[in-house]
């Protein structure tokens, strides 16, 4: 049975179900990276900046990390799937493109879920112009969505009006700017009955007596604009109860390349709303889904009041539809063949590997 090293302790179990599919043997978990302890046919990596403890690496830690991939790209097909151009915290800095450009060196694969992030990250990284690329299509949240309690508006014990239009933020709050954007745009949008949902964690990285300040001032804006909040870590069989009773996700990035918000969304089958930057305008493309000027409140807030004018309930299907035509599956099945010939599943790396 061929092996699989997914070094992740990322909890999204769509990579892990895709391998399994084909019958492949899956082991996970970032320990695995430094452990060097046994023999995969393929290392499959999707957080780099997950072996330097989610922080720009040091000069050591850069080496070991580097030393690590030497290791194993000389004993199986390492495959490198790009989700961001840069770690959320590190856009531009030197130490994370130097992280990076050392998994574009050392990986066979490099794997895009849009033809956007291949043209990025060729501009980006001279390093990566001389890997393997391929595009395959984006990923879907169908393990989560297969595992739902129930599905239904839970609006009533949420205290939600059913006549309200429920606006949906979940997932990491990242800046003091995104904040900024979503109070602004909440507060300019002209829609009737308009109601916030707020759902995941205030993430900034930023000194720990400024983070409080703007965490008061935060929770005071919610309090006053009667915002639904809920911090919590949620389970993944448990995240419809939100999805279901919103009218529209939004993604209030200032950049970047992919959002897990759209992902989510599309696959839960609500309406969203995302910047025009990065791959969103090619993911979305062909939907009836809106794009905001990256930054621009106005913006926001005049798509927020569009939403409110269209049905976003046929929306919400029809990007269900879309989504369903993505797979993890299909994903591992365009890496295993773009690989090709490179995967030994006798010995691990064939000798062209190992030179």
């Amino acid at each position: 049975m061929p092996r699989v090293l997914i070094p992740t302790d990322d909890d999204d179990p769509g990579l892990v179900e895709g391998y399994l599919s084909y019958g492949w043997d899956v082991a996970v978990g970032t320990a695995n990276f430094r452990l060097r302890a046994s023999h995969y046919n393929v290392v499959h990596y999707q957080w780099p900046e997950e072996y330097s403890a989610w922080h720009a690496p040091t000069e050591q830690e850069m080496a070991e990390i580097e030393e690590h991939l030497r290791w194993w790209s000389s004993r199986a097909t390492n495959i490198f799937t790009v989700h961001n151009l840069y770690p959320h915290y590190g856009v531009d800095h030197p130490a994370c493109h130097e992280l990076y450009s050392c998994f574009y060196r050392h990986c066979h694969l490099i794997s895009h879920f849009s033809q956007t992030s291949l043209r990025m990250v060729l501009e980006e990284f001279p390093a990566a112009r001389q890997a393997r690329h391929v595009v395959h299509c984006p990923a879907n949240n169908e393990v989560a969505l297969a595992t739902q309690k129930r599905r239904g508006s839970c609006r009533e014990e949420m205290g939600i009006g059913e006549d309200e239009f429920v606006i949906l933020m979940i997932g990491r709050i990242r800046s003091w700017a995104e904040v900024k954007l979503i109070q602004r745009a909440f507060d300019l949008a002209r829609v009737p009955k308009k109601r916030l949902l707020m759902v995941g964690k205030f993430a900034l990285m930023v000194p720990l007596w400024r983070k409080r300040l703007h965490l008061l001032r935060w929770n005071w804006w919610l309090t006053s604009r009667r915002a639904v909040v809920d911090t919590r870590y949620v389970p993944e069989n448990e995240l419809s109860r939100f999805l279901d009773s919103s009218d529209v996700a939004i993604v209030p990035r200032f950049g970047g390349l992919n959002s897990g918000i759209v992902f989510l969304a599309m696959t839960f089958g609500r309406m969203v709303i995302a910047p025009n930057c990065g791959a969103y305008p090619e993911q979305l493309m062909g939907s009836r889904n809106l794009l905001f000027e990256p930054g621009d409140s106005t913006s926001l807030a005049s798509k927020l009041e569009e939403a409110a004018t269209l049905d976003t309930n046929e929306i919400g299907r029809e990007n269900a539809a879309i989504a369903a035509k993505w797979s993890w599956r299909e994903i591992c099945r365009t890496c295993l063949d773009a690989a090709g010939e490179e995967i030994d599943l006798s010995q691990g790396a064939s000798p062209a590997l190992m030179a």
